[in-house]
């Protein structure tokens, strides 16, 4: 039997396997997708990936045999992760951005993928210690408290982020179609703004759940609190969203629709140098129009 300060159920032995074969299936594909492409881009989704099968591999070990170390490896694996895979999405619409060119966005693609990606490392860091502190709980109510709170910090903070980033994403997408001049090219992007509005809802949608569960916790009735004491909102409202966020990927992969050469765009010319990290570039002409990445 499992450790009931633990797990506050019966765990399901079975769901962790099915979720860790699933991500690892999709890792594998994704390994073989980088590598083909040489898009090394792609490496965060990579680890991403890895560390989900981590979480439910471990979740797996802790149902059997009711270690609270493994238990708090896999909560650690399976709250942060996500944030992984929103770092992936901004530097996937970055990637976009350089590519279809200055003028389609009012923000400098540097700039974006910078900024969001620091907040990123803050919610990956604020998460990991929060629920680390929460799961362990050695401290007492007080530390597992302020646990709580790190962890719900990190939560919204990633809630707005994302939600600021893809308001930007979809500027850059309105604004891309109405001014640019190549169509046909920005046609066959579509299938990639679409795989990564899917990602970031699912994303975005999972952290609204997450920071719904531990807001509404309270330590003094815990038996009363539902998201608490059920099992299936773990699967079906942070598992199985994530998974898809994953495999929209394989199946819309951003190594056939992004130059593997950083900095070459679909007009033919290449991104020039930049005074400043934050400045907007010069464009340098190149004498053709490559793409080095493709099915």
């Amino acid at each position: 039997m499992p450790d009931s300060r633990i797990f506050p159920y019966q765990p399901n032995k079975i769901a962790p396997l099915v979720f860790a074969a699933a991500f690892s299936l999709s890792l594998v594909v994704h390994i073989f997708q980088a590598y083909k492409a040489r898009a090394k881009f792609m490496l965060v989704l990579i680890f991403a990936t890895a560390f989900q099968i981590l979480g439910y591999l471990c979740r797996k070990i802790a149902a059997e045999n009711g270690s609270s170390g493994i238990f708090i490896v896999s909560q650690t694996c399976i709250v942060a992760a996500p944030s992984f895979s929103a770092a992936q999405d901004y530097m996937i619409i970055g990637r976009m951005m350089s590519y279809v060119g200055p003028e389609s966005t009012f923000i400098s693609h540097s700039i974006v993928t910078k900024l969001f990606v620091f907040i990123d490392i803050v919610c990956v860091l604020t998460q990991s210690t929060g629920i680390a502190m929460l799961t362990m709980g050695s401290g007492g109510p007080d530390s597992m408290s302020t646990g709580r709170g790190i962890l719900i910090f990190g939560l919204f903070l990633q809630i707005a982020s994302f939600v600021i980033f893809l308001f930007i994403a979809i500027l850059f997408d309105r604004k891309s179609l109405s001014l640019h001049r190549n169509k046909i090219e920005l046609k066959r992007l579509r299938p990639l703004f679409t795989a990564f509005y899917i990602s970031a809802v699912l994303i975005i949608g999972r952290c609204v759940y997450r920071a719904t569960e531990f807001t509404m916790m309270d330590f003094a009735h815990l038996d009363d609190d539902y998201l608490f004491t059920h099992e299936w909102p773990i699967y079906a409202l942070d598992g199985f969203p994530i998974l898809i966020a994953t495999v929209v990927f394989n199946i819309c992969n951003p190594a056939w629709y992004l130059p593997r050469k950083k900095g070459l765009r679909m007009d033919g010319s290449q991104e020039g140098t930049r005074k400043h990290w934050w400045s907007r570039v010069k464009t340098a002409q190149s004498q053709e129009h490559m793409m080095e990445g493709g099915r």
